[in-house]
């Protein structure tokens, strides 16, 4: 990742998403790019983990069992500080443009994506976050 930080000071990213297979495979692919992972399962706890732990990055599932991602999303695009951390949309539907205007996540990939894709936004959100601070797989 680039401006690496080591020991307790890596990288931390949030996934949410209710399928265990999905996060499962997210989570190994970045725990070996030497990135901290911390898994919710649901919307609720989403909002419970970016209120406990800090996190630089949120990969944000639209479906979820109890809310919309985009309600996840719009509801941390309305709280100081939580505003600030990127999120990275994950659907199996294409957003639409109204939708991206209105919650204005920092990217966003279509389900089933290549980890390789991934991965390469993950590096780049993350990028261009420090900027301003200071296995291919197919997942379905």
């Amino acid at each position: 990742m680039p401006a690496e930080r080591n020991g307790a000071n890596r990288f931390s990213v949030l996934v949410v998403d209710d399928d265990p297979r999905v996060s499962k495979l997210i989570k190994q692919n970045l725990e070996d790019e030497d990135t901290q992972v911390v898994e919710a399962t649901s919307g609720l706890d989403c909002i419970r983990i970016v209120h406990e732990t800090r996190v630089d990055l949120i990969l944000l599932d639209i479906r979820l069992p109890d809310f919309s991602g985009w309600g996840i999303l719009s509801l941390l695009r309305l709280t100081e500080p939580l505003h600030r951390i990127p999120v990275i949309v994950v659907s199996v539907e294409p957003p639409s443009t109204a939708l991206i205007e209105q919650f204005r996540p920092d990217d966003y990939i279509q389900k089933p994506f290549d980890m390789r894709d991934l991965l390469a936004r993950v590096r780049r959100v993350i990028g261009l976050r420090s900027a301003h601070q200071g296995p291919g797989n197919e997942v379905t």
